[in-house]
C-alpha cells in the first residue's frame, strides 16, 4: 500500500490524535469540582458525550476503542488489516477466559454471559455455542472451528495433562502475544520497524513482569517461569530472560538488567512499579511513532495504544471521584504524582 492509499488513515489518525490527553487537560479533569464529575468525558473528547460514558466503564472503554478501530481499519487490507484486527482479539480473549472459567466452575450460562464484553462488529467467538457446551472439553472442540483454533488446541492439551487454570490462562496470553509479534513481523519497510518497536516494548514488559510474578509471587522454579514467557522479544532476548529467571530475588533481577532496562527500572521496589515504568516506555515509543512518522499503519496502532491509556486514566478518575478520593490520591494512583503528592513533570 503506497502513501496515497494511506491518506485516509493518516488523516483520520491525525484527527483522533487531537483528543489525546495532555498534562493540563488531565489535571483539569482531576481538579474539577465533584458536582461536575459527570462532565469529565467531555473534557476527554469532543466526540464522546457524557451519556455514552456511563454505567459499565470497562464496557464503555472497549466500545469506544473498537468503534475507533473500526474506522481506522476501514481503508486497510492484507497484513496491516490483519494486525489491527488481531489487536482487538485481546478483549475477546478476556471473554474466552471468562467462559472457560465459568464452565470449569459450573456457573450458569446467564451468570457467565453477564460477565462478557460486547465486542460488536469485532465478535468472532460463537458465544451462544460455547455457552451451550456441556463440558470444557466440548467448549474447546467448538473453539477449534474459530480463529482461536491454535489457542484451543493448546488449551485442550493442557487440560488433558491436568494443568491448573493458572497455566491455561498463561498459555492463552502467551499464544496471543506470540501471534501479535508474528503479524508485526509480516509487515516490512519503515512502518514494520515502528510496529516492531511498539509491539516489542509491550512483549518485553509482559515478559519481564510475568517473570517477576512467576518467580517471586508464585515461587515457580526458573525453568518453569521461563517456559511460560512469550517466545518473542525485542530488547530483552531469550538468553537474557533465561539468565534473569535464575536470579534468587526480585532485587537481584533489577540489579542484573541489561541496558536500557537497568536505567528504566533503577530503584523499582515491586512489580507494580516495574509495570508502570515499562508502560510509560511503551507510551513513549508509541508517542514517537505517532508524532514523528506519517502514512503508515504503525501510527494507527500507536494511537490505539495511547487512546487505551487515556481511557484507562479516565476510568480511574471517574471511579476515584465517585469514591470521593482526594485529587492527590487520584494522581498517585495514576502515577502522576509521587508519594509526597508532588506532580511529575513528564506525562507519558
Amino acid at each position: 500500500m503506497n502513501a496515497a492509499q494511506y491518506a485516509y488513515l493518516h488523516t483520520r489518525v491525525s484527527l483522533y490524535a487531537g483528543q489525546l490527553l495532555d498534562f493540563d487537560r488531565l489535571n483539569a479533569m482531576i481538579d474539577r469540582p465533584l458536582d461536575e464529575s459527570n462532565q469529565a468525558p467531555d473534557a476527554l473528547s469532543s466526540d464522546i458525550s457524557a451519556s455514552q460514558y456511563a454505567g459499565d466503564l470497562d464496557q464503555n472503554n472497549v466500545t469506544i476503542l473498537l468503534k475507533e478501530l473500526a474506522v481506522l481499519i476501514r481503508p486497510l487490507s492484507g497484513a496491516p488489516r490483519d494486525l489491527l484486527g488481531y489487536w482487538a482479539h485481546r478483549f475477546e480473549l478476556s471473554n474466552l477466559k471468562t467462559i472457560i472459567r465459568g464452565k470449569m466452575a459450573n456457573q450458569s450460562q446467564q451468570a457467565i454471559e453477564e460477565q462478557l464484553m460486547d465486542m460488536g462488529a469485532f465478535t468472532s467467538l460463537p458465544i451462544a455455542e460455547l455457552l451451550q457446551s456441556d463440558t470444557t472439553a466440548e467448549l474447546l472442540r467448538r473453539l477449534e472451528q474459530t480463529p482461536y483454533a491454535e489457542i484451543a488446541r493448546q488449551a485442550r492439551h493442557l487440560l488433558e495433562h491436568g494443568e491448573v487454570l493458572f497455566a491455561l490462562d498463561a498459555a492463552l496470553d502467551r499464544r496471543y502475544f506470540a501471534g501479535l509479534a508474528h503479524l508485526g513481523n509480516e509487515i516490512g519497510s519503515a512502518s514494520g520497524q515502528l510496529l516492531r518497536a511498539i509491539i516489542g516494548s509491550v512483549i518485553d514488559r509482559v515478559n519481564l513482569v510475568w517473570l517477576l510474578r512467576y518467580r517471586y509471587a508464585y515461587n515457580l522454579p526458573p525453568s518453569q517461569a521461563y517456559y511460560l514467557l512469550i517466545p518473542a522479544s525485542q530488547r530483552l532476548t531469550a538468553q537474557q530472560l533465561q539468565q534473569l529467571a535464575q536470579c534468587a530475588t526480585f532485587e537481584e533481577v533489577i540489579s542484573s538488567l541489561p541496558p536500557p532496562f537497568d536505567k528504566l527500572l533503577a530503584g523499582s521496589r515491586n512489580t507494580t512499579e516495574v509495570t508502570l515504568k515499562l508502560e510509560r516506555e511503551t507510551w513513549r515509543i508509541a508517542g514517537n511513532a505517532l508524532n514523528h512518522s506519517s502514512f503508515n499503519v504503525a501510527r494507527a496502532l500507536a494511537y490505539m495504544v495511547l487512546r487505551e491509556r487515556d481511557l484507562r486514566r479516565l476510568r480511574a478518575i471517574v471511579r476515584g471521584r465517585s469514591m470521593r478520593m482526594d485529587a492527590t490520591m487520584i494522581r498517585e494512583a495514576l502515577g502522576l504524582a509521587d508519594t509526597d503528592g508532588k506532580q511529575t513533570a513528564e506525562l507519558h
